[in-house]
C-alpha cells in the first residue's frame, strides 16, 4: 500500500518565528522522497506537519485524499523517530508487533507481510526471543523498521532514524531499508543530514534552506533500481553527492 503526498503552500510560524517559508511538493505513489537542509531548516516540523502531529499556519497537506488527521485516524502514517524506542521488557518479536498489538483492538485486519518474515529479511530471525538489551544500536534500530513496515502504512516518515549509529553501521541500515522499499513499495519522506545517505536512499531529495525553510532543488536520483551497495562506489554517485553538497551550501546562504 503507498499514498500519493500534496503540499499546497504550507508555511508554519511559532510566535514571531518564521519556521518554514510557503512550501509546495508532490510525492507520488511509492516514491522516496529525502528532505535535506541544514540543522534548524524546519525538516523536523514539516514532517511532524505531514504527520498530522502540528498544523500549519497557512497552506494544505493531503495524503492519498486524507487530510493528515484523517490519514493518522485511518491508520495510513507510520513514524520512525531517531530512537527505536524500544520496550525493554518484550522480546524483540513482540517489540515488532507493539503497533500491530495496538491496532488489533481498533480492527482485526491482518497485515501484508508477517512481523516473522520482516524479522528475517532484516536479520534478526534467531534474535526474535532476545531482549533490547543483548541488541547492539543498529540490531534495535532494525527492529523499529520491521515494526513500522509491520502496519502496512501508506506512508511512512522517517526522522533520521540512523543519526545515532556508527558510520558502518548506518551504511548497512540504508541498505536493508532500501531493500524493503524495494519490495513493499511503501511511499517514503525520510529526514537526514547525510548527504550519501539521501542519494543512496531517494527518487527525489528536496533540498531546504536555512530558516526560514524553504525548497531550493528538488532534484531527480536517476540510479537505476534496485540499488545496489556497489552504487555508492560509481561515478555517477560521485557527482551526485558533489552537486548536492553544492545545492545544500547554496541554501544556507540564503
Amino acid at each position: 500500500m503507498s499514498a500519493r503526498i500534496e503540499l499546497r503552500g504550507v508555511s508554519k510560524t511559532f510566535g514571531d518565528t518564521e519556521a518554514l517559508a510557503p512550501i509546495t511538493l508532490d510525492v507520488a505513489k511509492g516514491e522516496i522522497v529525502t528532505l535535506l537542509g541544514p540543522s534548524g531548516c524546519g525538516k523536523t516540523t514539516l514532517l511532524r506537519l505531514i504527520a498530522g502531529l502540528a498544523e500549519p499556519t497557512a497552506g494544505e497537506i493531503s495524503i492519498g485524499g486524507d487530510t493528515p488527521q484523517q490519514a493518522r485516524r485511518h491508520k495510513h502514517i507510520g513514524f520512525i523517530p531517531q530512537s527505536p524506542a524500544l520496550l525493554p521488557w518484550r522480546t524483540v518479536e513482540a517489540n515488532a508487533e507493539l503497533l500491530l498489538d495496538i491496532n488489533r483492538r481498533a480492527s482485526p485486519a491482518s497485515p501484508t507481510t508477517s512481523v516473522a518474515e520482516l524479522l528475517d529479511e532484516v536479520g534478526l530471525g534467531d534474535f526474535r526471543r532476545a531482549y533490547p538489551h543483548e541488541l547492539s544500536g543498529g540490531m534495535q534500530q532494525r527492529v523499529g523498521l520491521v515494526r513500522a513496515f509491520a502496519l502496512d502504512a501508506q506512508l511512512l516518515l522517517m526522522d533520521e532514524p540512523f543519526a545515532a549509529l556508527d558510520e558502518m553501521t548506518r551504511t548497512d541500515m540504508r541498505h536493508i531499508l532500501s531493500r524493503l522499499c524495494e519490495q513493499l513499495g511503501t511511499t517514503v519522506i525520510f529526514v537526514t543530514h547525510s548527504i550519501a545517505e539521501a542519494v543512496f536512499l531517494s527518487d527525489r531529495v528536496a533540498v531546504m534552506s536555512a530558516r526560514p525553510g524553504r525548497l531550493v532543488e528538488d532534484k531527480t536520483i536517476p540510479l537505476r533500481h534496485p540499488r545496489l551497495p556497489e552504487v555508492e562506489d560509481t561515478d555517477d554517485f560521485f557527482h551526485l553527492t558533489t552537486s548536492l553538497r553544492a545545492s545544500l551550501s547554496s541554501g544556507m546562504n540564503r
